[in-house]
């Protein structure tokens, strides 16, 4: 079992020696404000929710509470301050995770 661990280690290890180094991370303003700020663990994915052909950023957190921060013509990391998804009745969506 220690010489199978050893041998998947040296394996994962030369794996990760030839993946491209990323970027240094970028905080994303959203309006006036920092995205995901004040957050338990924000999530983001990229979503075109309105069909406008830009991608807007949709954060769900650990909380369960999901907002959408719509993307802006003047750039790619352009967006509008974030709001609440709203649900099936109007009220904000949210995923109760406790």
């Amino acid at each position: 079992m220690l010489l199978r661990s050893l041998v998947v280690c040296g394996c994962v290890s030369a794996l990760a020696a030839q993946l491209p180094p990323f970027a240094a991370p970028v905080r994303v303003h959203a309006g006036d404000v920092l995205l995901g700020g004040k957050r338990m663990f924000p999530s983001p994915v990229w979503h075109d929710l309105d069909g406008d052909g830009r991608l807007d950023l949709v954060v769900g957190d650990l909380p369960g509470r999901v907002t959408v921060a719509r993307g802006l013509a003047r750039g790619p990391l352009a967006f509008a301050r974030d709001t609440a998804v709203p649900g099936a009745g109007g009220a904000p969506l949210k995923f109760h995770n406790w």
